[in-house]
């Protein structure tokens, strides 16, 4: 029973800590997302697949090479890369809503500018 309390006693904490850093990093990939520049909005996928990356490679390099050790490697590289899926699900979803519904793709621009110049 004791080793159950420790257990939750850890776990609460960090789930706890853990949502709202989730959450506020769902807020700014919608908000990098919805800039002009498409570059912004694919800052927090990169960061995510590197983290992946440096988890996949730590962990290979540290243990001794068996046919155990890849499938280990292959459900890390998977699991740490499911943030980099929602990120991207993310950008992908408010790109094209983005540009379809408030006008700013670049041929209205383009006539929004052709019109200011017509009344000068």
């Amino acid at each position: 029973m004791t080793i159950l309390n420790n257990l939750i006693v850890l776990v609460i904490p960090i789930i706890a800590v853990s949502i709202p850093i989730l959450i506020g990093l769902a807020f700014l990939q919608v908000f990098l997302s919805k800039k002009e520049s498409k570059w912004l909005g694919l800052i927090l996928p990169g960061c995510s697949i590197f983290l992946s990356l440096t988890a996949v490679f730590g962990f290979f390099f540290l243990t001794i090479a068996g046919a155990r050790v890849y499938f280990i490697v292959i459900a890390i590289f998977v699991i740490f890369n499911i943030p980099t899926l929602i990120y991207l699900a993310i950008y992908k979803y408010v790109r094209t809503n983005t540009n379809s519904t408030s006008g700013t793709s670049k041929k209205n621009q383009e006539i929004q500018k052709m019109n200011i110049q017509d009344l000068e």
